[in-house]
């Protein structure tokens, strides 16, 4: 079988050395490299450096093959973030993942996802559960136990603004969760900040005139006692994305809390949090980088705006006349699945092109993509 083991650490090490390599083929990956280098490496094992927390890292690790990947990390949230990517991104049959809190696992397994407690016998375990009946379900899982489109969900409330006002939970209090925090307050909402950190809690707590929880904003209890059974929104705004992808879906799946947004530090994982649940994204990397991209005088193709009822958004492209389109209708342009023109703006007019539309120097195209498609569809673009 093909393994692949995320985080080289006790436990990680230790099942990379009991498992029997001959009959198994293992990738580790770790984001330490002096950890993988502490020791003579077991021959027939490939290491892999980096985060793996990236898409293009697993896809590389050889994740759309495997037949296991083991979430080992000394972070939970790192690793229920992982395994959730392997199920639903990669379709992987079998995904363990270390967790601490045992409150927690319920809403995982129903996605398919395999928890172990963090014990001195935790490798053994692993290596015991590599049984020939375990070979024989994970072959058949692969055939015939698809991955769930999107990580499990619960009941959820309806969004409804009392007296306009929402409450709203905001975790993380570090300056992005402070000025949130405030400015939610002046416009007249109820706000509660959650943060983790014992000296970030302390000097907020002295700062801002609102209720602060010390404690972690993924942890049933602490969202407990923060009030997320009423809360209509939950904003997670922490430095990791694996915690703020947590934080979100736990006030869903434990909670039913109407609206979740969660900042992201890596726009690539803008597509897998909204996949698994995250009602709302916000990247400043992607943000910042659409407004120096746009501001190319090259570029022909500008991102207008992202949807937030949607994972897309609306690109605008600009016809030139070296542009080959110049005098063909609509109809020869075939967009990816899921794209359309929705609008041509010719001499200060909206038109709703139709297949037989001709386009003209001058026009401005507005293209609806799915955000996976955007790459492709500017690209199309520009060569046409």
């Amino acid at each position: 079988m093909k393994i692949i083991v995320i985080g080289y650490g006790r436990v990680g090490s230790q099942f990379v050395k009991k498992v029997d390599k001959q009959a198994h083929q293992v990738v580790v990956i770790d984001k330490e490299r002096s950890v993988l280098e502490r020791g003579a490496p077991p021959e027939g094992v490939r290491f892999v450096y980096g985060n793996a927390i990236d898409e293009d890292l697993l896809r590389d690790a050889g994740a759309e093959s495997v037949d296991i990947m083991l979430a080992l990390t000394r972070d939970e949230n790192t690793n229920l973030m992982l395994a959730q990517i392997a199920r639903v991104i990669f379709n992987v049959p079998r995904v363990v993942a270390i967790v601490y809190d045992p409150d927690r696992e319920s809403y995982f397994h129903e996605a398919g996802i395999e928890t172990l407690a963090i014990t001195a016998t935790g490798a053994d375990l692993l290596t015991a559960g590599l049984t020939g009946a375990a070979i024989k379900s994970i072959a058949s899982a692969r055939t015939l136990r698809p991955a769930p489109a999107t990580a499990p969900r619960v009941g959820q409330r309806a969004l409804e603004a009392h007296d306009g006002s929402f409450y709203v939970l905001v975790v993380g209090g570090g300056l992005v969760g402070y000025y949130l925090a405030r400015s939610l307050m002046k416009s007249g909402h109820e706000v509660t900040i959650i943060e983790r950190n014992r000296n970030t809690y302390n000097m907020i707590s002295q700062q801002i005139d609102c209720p602060v929880v010390l404690g972690e904003g993924s942890s049933v209890e602490v969202l407990d006692h923060a009030g997320a059974a009423r809360a209509d929104i939950l904003c997670s705004v922490t430095n990791h994305d694996d915690d703020n992808l947590i934080s979100c879906q736990m006030a869903k799946f434990r909670f039913g809390v109407p609206k979740t947004i969660a900042r992201v530090k890596n726009p690539k994982n803008e597509t897998v949090m909204r996949r698994l649940g995250v009602d709302i994204t916000v990247s400043a990397t992607a943000m910042m980088f659409n407004v120096v991209r746009n501001l190319v005088p090259q570029a022909t193709v500008f991102s207008v705006a992202n949807l937030a009822s949607c994972p897309g958004g609306v690109l605008e492209f600009r016809v030139t006349e070296r542009s080959k389109l110049v005098g063909k209708k609509a109809k020869s342009l075939v967009l990816p699945p899921g794209c359309k023109i929705i609008s041509i703006v010719r001499g200060g007019e909206s038109l709703t092109p139709t297949d037989s539309t001709v386009f003209q120097t001058g026009d401005t195209l507005l293209s609806f993509a799915p955000q996976a498609q955007e790459a492709a569809v500017r690209e199309l673009l520009l060569k046409s």
